[in-house]
């Protein structure tokens, strides 16, 4: 008589070898770890890839904000503890400055705000805390010319509320710009 693998009797031949030879049983056990962590690895990076997305949305909504002189946008992007510090290579460090002077001073603007376009931004998280790291332009509101450039730095926290930023920081220069195409 033929036994299908998926028999009792198969089962219990199957279970019969491990007991006499105990490292197949280890190998088995082995085996099926590693099938059950693999398998978590698709989940766990597609819960990354949301995470990267919702923090890269989170810094292009701040940056919309800046565009349209929406000071309602800007704070809902950030928590109200937020501070932006600049570096400059010919002032250094600059002194860091609360979030609602940014926004204050961004809402109080006439025209169009200044235009912020971020290139191949680097994000790394772990657990609820994110940064996201990228080259940049700023352009003022109403030109076409930049105006200058360096890098960004956004921290951000994951809460109840979503990821929010806590942290800004960027390097201002005004030479060796590279104008980023959409």
């Amino acid at each position: 008589m033929a036994t299908s693998s998926h028999s009792p009797h198969a089962l219990r031949a199957s279970s019969a070898r491990c007991i006499r030879n105990p490292a197949a049983g280890r190998l088995g056990a082995a085996v099926t770890l590693a099938l059950m962590l693999l398998s978590a690895l698709p989940a766990s990076r597609a819960h990354a890839q949301s995470d990267d997305r919702a923090v890269t949305a989170v810094v292009m909504h701040f940056f919309d904000g800046m565009r349209s002189r929406d000071t309602a946008l800007l704070r809902s992007t950030v928590v109200p503890s937020t501070v932006l510090v600049t570096m400059s290579a010919t002032t250094g460090l600059g002194d860091p400055a609360p979030i609602d002077q940014f926004i204050d001073r961004v809402g109080k603007g006439a025209g169009p705000g200044g235009d912020e376009q971020i290139k191949d931004p680097k994000i790394m998280s772990d657990g609820a805390m994110a940064s996201l790291w990228a080259y940049f332009t700023y352009t003022r509101g109403g030109q076409t010319v930049i105006n200058h450039c360096g890098i960004d730095l956004f921290l951000l926290r994951k809460g109840p509320d979503g990821w929010k930023v806590f942290y800004i920081a960027d390097t201002h220069r005004t030479e060796g710009c590279t104008p980023i195409t959409k």
